[in-house]
């Protein structure tokens, strides 16, 4: 029986934009962005501040110096955000309502320019922040850890807690949802921006009747 729902955030909670944040950070001086920014796991020093080894300060400075300019704090951080679009109120209407039956939890490889902007009350029509819809978020600068690695899954089993034959994992990158099966998590892999919806009551109904 499925107790838990484990969300990924960019893609699935939200629609991920990788054109329009790539578009600005090679406005920015970062003519090869292609090479760091990615849909599932960054590169360089992308990946230094989604794992924790950098914060937002110390990714900044090493941003100016790979480009070679002096770009200010706020163009970084808007470029940053430009991968989020407007997140679909149909989606977090319907994780409020299923807190009600389920522990619901996100596991984000995620950056703290998204993820603090995510917990403000801007961060839907709804006026609710990210947090409002979990039981408790996992985020990968937080964990200094990054799916597709096994070390992040044990620590949300461990934390959370919850065992893996018992929850749902839903993501949109091939790789985590591979890690998710090997351990012996139910899985579903949308598309990003998929209403996926439909796919996981079907899959509640089949698991848990």
């Amino acid at each position: 029986m499925i107790k838990n729902l484990l969300f990924d955030f960019g893609g699935v909670i939200i629609d991920a934009d990788l054109e329009a944040a790539s578009n600005q950070f090679r406005a920015l001086g970062m003519e090869n962005i292609s090479d760091y920014l990615n849909l599932y796991r960054q590169n360089g020093i992308f990946l230094d501040v989604e794992e924790g080894r950098v914060d937002r300060q110390g990714f900044n400075d090493a941003f100016r110096k790979e480009v070679g300019k002096n770009v200010s704090d706020e163009a970084i951080e808007k470029a940053w955000l430009a991968i989020t679009r407007d997140v679909n109120v149909e989606k977090l209407k319907w994780i409020e309502e299923h807190r009600k039956e389920y522990k619901i939890y996100l596991l984000s490889n995620i950056n703290p320019y998204v993820f603090e902007q995510a917990n403000t009350t801007s961060f839907s029509a709804l006026g609710q922040p990210l947090s409002y819809y979990f039981d408790k978020m996992f985020a990968s600068y937080q964990m200094k850890l990054t799916k597709p690695g096994v070390e992040i899954f044990h620590r949300v089993m461990e934390e959370a807690p919850l065992l893996p034959e018992e929850t749902l994992f839903i993501d949109d990158g091939a790789r985590n949802i591979e890690t998710g099966m090997n351990l012996g998590f139910h899985t579903y892999q949308p598309q990003n921006g998929e209403n996926w919806i439909p796919a996981v009551e079907r899959i509640l109904k089949k698991e848990n009747r």
